[in-house]
């Protein structure tokens, strides 16, 4: 069944073999039965009972693909966040303690304020379906640990979290009052940095004339996208707090606003992801507070499936909910594609180990640390993914392969300068020279054995060709910049996307203890059960394939492609107002980020962070995206106005 063996005749093997026996039918109705004729005590769960100082534990009693039971043990103080489960069904038992249970209401800016509270005792069961949000906990002034068992049908993907309203605070009126009559509607479609920044811009600068701004967004907290939204206090900024600003105009605001709640926080400090993501957010609402009148603003949690332009220059946008609205302007900032699946064509059986959006908040809860796993990658994703494993004295190996078995170099431990690369890369850009990767490769370790000679850091070049990628990216031919991604890019990566110095740390230490091992190879097929996977693999260093068992198979890939066809960027492109870049890093723009369609400028249709890519190179990190955001919004209120 799974690790534990459980018999089928204990309660927990009883009530594993009657959700078996529903196989995918598995509704309310028949969870809560289950949960009433499989009545536990805490005798039958000691050994998933495990106390967390860390946060309260999630220990597997079994997973299949239509279901998963877990044991849950917080301790007095603990609880989640609120949240809702995604559209699986949610049953609970309360096998000890008393389980304070929070309800929210959503308000008009994203935040979510208490509603109404309510009480469980020992014994008593909760089954939810609907799309509630809710917060469970430990009161802090409890004297025992809560322990819960809980059935989640399917499998919960992840935990759809909420930013919560301060007590006190009330949402500003620019979400509740109505737009002016004639105020022209701004569709900003994501909500993650590059979409509320621009919306965020939009609020700021509108001061002559009346604009209403509508901020669409499928995930339930803004801000975040996919790289914020990890409520694991692990995964670190890959760039120190001194270079997080927001805005371009005042380097120092995330620093200032992080001081603002720790007055220890050094300008080299590398800070959860999940911080800067709640810095968007205290952004975006400060700057919507102080609006001027007219100015008004709309937070839709939905996806834009549909996207026409209409006669007189509009647009119509359609929702997945069914709703429509009227637009005059369309900025594109739908971030990061999902991963690719990279088993997609090879595997084979049951999904239940196998979990192929490492992003999903829950996918690795199920882990457990004597459970052995195969990360399919070995980048910034997967050094996430070892960080969150090994937090709870990992015991069971982890082995990352990718094509070239790189992992990411480290950040410099302590700030540096960067080397001016004029002397050298002018003349490789100067008119009527023919660039190609591999003068640029050797201007490289050209710089970067100059800089050793004199005391330097190679970091310290690579660093200095930021300002100019964009420039070296649009001189190089269509063949060129094949060779870039096909040879050169993963190179590039690792060298210029790097981990905070305590993360290199700690993967180094994993490394020396012989828990996490990177091979370059392949994964050529895998065969999954509900208790572990065969993988197939094919070795760089040995042409044979081996077939070797894990418990577990995590994609660790990185993002899929920015432009690929979700349903708004699919009727934009069959509507002829878009087109996909040849090298499918995104869509074709101009150089001010607006969209190009058969050769015409689309005025009205901006696009901004990774669809930029193709034009760029360098348009995923902060301060590239920034500078974006805030051209990206002055164009459109021009625009508006002229």
């Amino acid at each position: 069944m799974n690790a534990l063996m459980l018999s089928e005749q204990a309660p927990l093997g009883a009530m594993v073999a009657d959700l078996r026996a529903a196989g995918s039918c598995i509704g309310p109705e028949l969870v809560t039965a289950i949960l009433q004729r499989n009545p536990l005590t805490l005798r039958d769960i000691q050994t998933l009972v495990v106390r967390s100082s860390r946060a309260y534990s999630r220990r597997r009693v079994a997973r299949t693909d239509d279901f998963e039971v877990l044991v849950m043990t917080w301790l007095p103080g603990q609880g989640t966040a609120p949240h809702d489960h995604a559209g699986s069904v949610c049953g609970f038992r309360i096998v000890q303690g008393v389980a304070q249970e929070t309800l929210f209401e959503s308000g008009p800016d994203g935040l979510v304020a208490v509603a109404d509270g309510r009480t469980y005792k020992a014994g008593e069961l909760v089954v939810e379906s609907g799309p509630q949000i809710h917060a469970i906990c430990n009161d802090a002034g409890s004297t025992e640990a809560l322990v819960t068992v809980h059935v989640y049908s399917p499998p919960l993907p992840e935990l759809r979290r909420f930013a919560e309203r301060r007590a006190r605070h009330r949402a500003a009126p620019v979400f509740s009052s109505r737009p002016r009559a004639g105020a022209p509607t701004v569709a900003v479609i994501g909500g993650g940095f590059s979409g509320t920044m621009v919306a965020a811009h939009l609020v700021r600068q509108a001061r002559s004339f009346p604009l209403h701004v509508v901020l669409f967004d499928r995930q339930s907290a803004i801000g975040e996208g996919a790289a914020y939204r990890t409520p694991d206090a692990l995964h670190l900024l890959n760039v120190p707090a001194a270079g997080m600003s927001a805005w371009p105009d005042r380097p120092g605001d995330f620093l200032n606003w992080t001081r603002s709640r720790s007055a220890d926080v050094a300008p080299y400090d590398f800070l959860p992801r999940q911080t800067f993501g709640e810095y968007i957010r205290s952004t975006f609402l400060a700057e919507a507070g102080a609006s001027q009148p007219g100015v008004t603003a709309e937070i839709r949690r939905s996806e834009v499936t549909n996207a026409v332009r209409r006669p007189g220059g509009t647009w119509e946008l359609r929702s997945h909910d069914g709703s429509e609205i009227t637009a005059d302007a369309i900025v594109l900032a739908t971030g990061h594609g999902i991963p690719d699946d990279p088993l997609a064509s090879s595997w084979s059986g049951s999904h239940a180990r196998y979990v192929p959006d490492p992003w999903s908040s829950m996918a690795l809860s199920s882990i457990a640390p004597d459970e052995s796993v195969l990360l399919i990658g070995t980048g910034l994703t997967a050094v996430d993914v070892v960080m969150s494993l090994s937090a709870n004295g990992r015991r069971a190996p982890l082995m990352g392969v990718s094509r070239h078995g790189l992992v990411p170099a480290v950040h410099a431990p302590e700030a540096i300068q960067p080397i001016d690369p004029a002397d050298w890369l002018d003349p490789l850009l100067a008119p009527g020279s023919s660039l190609d990767i591999r003068s640029i490769l050797r201007g490289i370790r050209a710089a970067v054995r100059l800089a050793e000679r004199r005391g330097q850091d190679w970091r310290q070049v690579i660093d200095g060709l930021r300002p100019h990628t964009a420039r070296i990216w649009r001189a190089l031919t269509p063949v060129e910049a094949r060779r870039f991604l096909r040879h050169a890019r993963v190179h590039w990566d690792v060298h210029r996307h790097r981990m905070a110095p305590e993360i290199g740390d700690r993967i180094g230490k994993l490394v020396a203890d012989d828990i996490y091992r990177t091979l370059p190879g392949r994964v050529m097929a895998a065969r999954g059960s509900v208790d572990g996977v065969s993988v197939d693999l094919q070795l760089r260093a040995n042409p044979a394939r081996l077939t070797v068992s894990f418990d577990w198979v995590v994609n660790c890939t990185g993002p899929g492609p920015a432009a690929r066809l979700s349903p708004v960027i699919a009727s934009l492109v069959n509507g002829g107002q878009l087109e996909i870049d040849p090298t499918g890093l995104g869509v074709v723009s101009a150089n001010d980020g607006r969209a190009l369609a058969g050769g015409h400028v689309q005025d009205d249709l901006m696009v901004i962070g990774t669809l930029r890519r193709p034009s760029l190179w360098e348009s995923t990190a902060v301060p590239e995206l920034r500078q974006q955001a805030a051209s990206t919004a002055q164009a459109i209120l021009t625009r508006l106005q002229g």
